[in-house]
């Protein structure tokens, strides 16, 4: 398993199923990828600013770092997918 996917796995089981108890909505870790959408209704996990927020807490709990800010710039950049949250973290850490 490569760096990146170890990430997704942290992000989708331990911050989106457990941590904003999505499981309890339904989701299973199987419905989740790297591809699905955080924010939009339709085809995602249609997350609002509130969960956003918490997903950007708990990411810089779990993975040891600061983000610096935490703008409307942030988010739409570095979290519209489970992907391209996992790449930021794992830019983070290399």
């Amino acid at each position: 398993m490569t760096e990146l996917a170890i990430i997704q796995n942290v992000i989708i089981t331990e911050l989106l199923l457990d941590g904003l108890d999505l499981a309890d909505l339904g989701y299973e870790k199987d419905q989740i990828s790297g591809a699905t959408p955080l924010f939009d209704e339709a085809d995602g996990l249609g997350l609002d600013s509130l969960a956003a927020l918490e997903v950007a807490v708990a990411i810089q709990q779990k993975f040891g770092f600061k983000i610096e800010t935490l703008d409307r710039a942030f988010f739409e950049t570095n979290c519209v997918t489970v992907d391209t949250l996992a790449r930021y973290v794992a830019g983070r850490l290399s």
